[in-house]
């Protein structure tokens, strides 16, 4: 099992200035074995998008490792360059289009940097007056005292900011702080810690299939109507539009208002996102997933009776209803992060709205949908007919079926 770890990197005075966030297997705290690290970009950018790299940093911004391979996928777009920055690792071909790449970020202001930096590899070069710093393995030096007060005179001409890795003693941070370094990192200042507030909600893996679909034909609408119809993915779309756009949180209500936030190509990279994460439901989380949906699906049906103007918040509210079996985080927590209404969050805390006796109904019918006392019950406390609650119920047990079957 894989966990992202953050660890931080000290100035000259003490001070916490950036995080570096590496994937580890969360039994070993080593580098997965035999992972690709291809994937570990996709992985870790997959997670940092999904809890923020703001959160993550604590305000600062973090380093994440790229492959020079991984710098033309365009899924940098889904980050805030503000809190991100960029740490070359594996470079071996310098190409136009990785220069290219790297002029793209750093001119959309993500901060870049060279790891394992040394003027013997002369690979490195060409990138040398395009980053903002390098950095340095102290564990492996090769450079003698008058060497590597050399190379540290060049890069403070070329004003390229340093960090030297792997400080693991006194001496090392000693030795590291006399010759001009600026930043340290190292198990000797702070070991890399997990960050433990990572949760996601599964999702489908046929919803990735239909929204690729949805893509192609550039239906926007589609792709809304395929992501509400899952729980994780709606999670998620929510959180990541949220972040981006957090002075117009609360103009957010729906799926359909998220995706008027976001370009075809951000929706496209969103749904990269999606399919790369390893959280693809399994048997369980399915049948999950499917009550969630059939939730939503009845609370917007009862919410068509009984209070017309709140079918969305209902459907909303029918969705997220079945978090702290998903993941554990109770509904009301969930709608707080997702900044949703509060009469969302009132549902779930007290139930004593509009929107909570829906959702009560709802889980009283959830069991109970060939119980005609039960239904008459409810069709009492809607002020309508036992045959409108039927149909109701009919009705979301279809949309549920067509959405899990096809």
């Amino acid at each position: 099992m894989y966990a992202l770890f953050k660890q931080a990197i000290f100035d000259r005075e003490g001070n916490v200035t950036f995080y570096e966030v590496m994937l580890k297997d969360i039994r070993t705290k080593e580098f997965p074995k035999g992972l690709d690290p291809l994937k570990a970009t996709s992985i870790t950018i997959n997670i940092v998008t999904d809890i923020g790299p703001e959160k993550i940093g604590n305000g600062r911004p973090i380093f994440i490792n790229v492959p020079s391979l991984f710098l033309e996928a365009s899924m940098f777009e889904l980050l805030p360059s503000e809190y991100v920055g960029i740490e070359l690792v594996e470079n071996k071909d310098i190409t136009n289009e990785l220069l290219k790449a790297v002029n793209e970020l750093v001119d959309r202001g993500f901060i870049f940097c060279i790891d394992d930096f040394g003027f013997e590899k002369v690979n490195y070069l060409p990138l040398l007056n395009k980053c903002h710093m390098v950095k340095i393995n102290w564990r492996d030096m090769v450079y003698s005292e008058e060497e590597l007060r050399e190379v540290m005179g060049i890069l403070k001409e070329l004003n390229k900011g340093v960090i030297a890795k792997h400080i693991e003693t006194e001496e090392d941070y000693d030795r590291a702080k006399k010759v001009g370094v600026d930043y340290f990192q190292g198990y000797y200042l702070a070991k890399p810690i997990p960050l433990r507030d990572i949760r996601s909600l599964y999702f489908m893996k046929n919803t990735v299939i239909k929204l690729y679909e949805a893509l192609k034909r550039r239906d926007l609408k589609k792709v809304a109507q395929v992501i509400e119809h899952d729980v994780g993915a709606t999670y998620r779309l929510l959180r990541f539009v949220k972040s981006l756009y957090k002075e117009r949180a609360q103009d957010i209500n729906s799926v359909e208002d998220a995706i008027s936030f976001l370009s075809l190509n951000n929706v496209a990279n969103f749904t990269l996102a999606l399919a790369i994460t390893e959280l693809f439901a399994g048997h369980e989380e399915e049948e999950l997933i499917k009550r969630s949906l059939l939730r939503a699906s009845l609370a917007e049906e009862l919410a068509k009776i009984y209070a017309p103007d709140l079918e969305e918040k209902a459907y909303l509210t029918g969705l997220f209803s079945l978090t702290d079996e998903l993941m554990g985080e109770h509904p009301q927590e969930i709608a707080k992060e997702l900044a949703l209404d509060e009469d969302i969050i009132e549902a779930y805390e007290t139930r004593y709205n509009e929107l909570g006796l829906i959702l009560s109904l709802v889980e009283l019918l959830e069991e109970s949908t060939d119980d005609e006392n039960i239904v008459a019950k409810v069709a009492r406390i809607l002020k309508t007919s036992p045959e409108k609650v039927k149909e109701a119920i009919k009705n979301a047990e279809k949309v549920t079926k067509e959405i899990a079957t096809s």
